[in-house]
């Protein structure tokens, strides 16, 4: 179901709808989709909420017909539509139904639809883990066992040098190297906690040398299907905090390029500027047993349309 009157985004559902195998249904009406979904929930349903008053209209009338906590509204199959950053939408951040956010695509339409229905299609998996689930069917993927945290530029420096064989220019492919080494090095350090939920590591220097064994075990995942390249770090805890999540991913910032954070312990996911930089970003969790943090990037002809290209957030998290 596609909750919008604007018509890039009827374009762009279309085409979505035909990638991801789903019939479109499309209602300009709040009050009108909320009836609909009480009646029969839809696998999937993206919204336009660029401001502030198209998103209250939407909740209210959720609220009244279905209830905002109703087992007919599950997060992980609503997909907020808007026009800037989600830092620039707090209201979003706080939305008790945040799921997955798209910025409007300016260009390439048709293209950024149907990219995006592979993401749909991949969500609706029982559990959406796996590169594979997103990218064409003709994709290439291949999975590294990482054995100690000292490996990790090892595994960042393999990734830049396999984005330039694939005609990446090194702009681009550094880059995604600096966000791969952020995803990495937040699997190694951050997402390990106790029984209690308390991080491990959250005092431990980045540098230190650490085996990554039993459910410390990290994996590196990387796909490319000839125009997308996606890659995931994947641990074993399960960790990951949504609302935390989310209050970092939506800071804004001004740098022009994304830097590797070198503060130290407990310096957060530091994702926001790979969202800037032109990169998408899927979180797939199952608490307490693995989360894999995804990153996606459309090979471009030049470094302004890399940075401009169509982007997203998603979290399909499972309890």
């Amino acid at each position: 179901m596609l909750i919008s009157s604007n018509s890039v985004d009827q374009q762009f559902a279309t085409q979505a709808a035909l990638a991801s195998g789903l019939t479109l249904l499309v209602v300009t009406d709040p009050k009108e989709a909320a009836k609909l979904i009480e009646a029969e929930t839809p696998r999937c349903i993206l919204c336009d909420v660029s401001t502030h008053e198209l998103y209250v209209a939407l909740e209210n009338a959720l609220q009244e017909t279905v209830g905002l906590f109703s087992d007919k509204l599950n997060s992980n199959s609503i997909h907020f539509i808007g026009d800037g950053d989600l830092g620039q939408a707090s209201y979003l951040v706080q939305s008790p139904i945040f799921g997955n956010f798209m910025i409007r695509p300016e260009k390439s339409i048709d293209e950024a639809g149907q990219h995006y229905g592979r993401v749909l299609k991949g969500s609706l998996q029982d559990r959406a883990f796996g590169v594979r689930n997103f990218l064409k069917s003709n994709a290439k993927t291949q999975t590294i066992k990482l054995h100690i945290t000292t490996q990790k530029q090892d595994a960042v420096e393999a990734v830049r040098s396999y984005l330039v064989a694939a005609k990446f220019n090194n702009r681009m492919a550094m880059v995604i190297a600096n966000g791969v080494d952020e995803i990495l090095m937040n699997a190694m350090f951050d997402a390990p906690t106790d029984e209690l939920g308390k991080a491990l590591y959250q005092h431990t220097a980045r540098s230190a040398s650490i085996k990554l064994e039993g459910k410390h075990a990290v994996e590196m995942e990387v796909g490319y299907d000839g125009q997308y390249v996606a890659v995931a770090a994947i641990d074993h805890f399960g960790s990951l905090d949504k609302s935390r999540l989310l209050s970092l991913i939506s800071k804004v910032y001004r740098d022009s390029e994304y830097k590797v954070r070198n503060q130290g312990a407990g310096a957060g996911l530091g994702l926001a500027s790979v969202f800037q930089s032109g990169g998408s970003l899927v979180f797939v969790s199952e608490a307490r047993v693995r989360t894999e943090v995804i990153l996606f990037f459309k090979r471009t002809d030049n470094y302004k349309e890399f940075k401009a290209q169509f982007k997203f957030i998603g979290t399909q998290l499972y309890f």
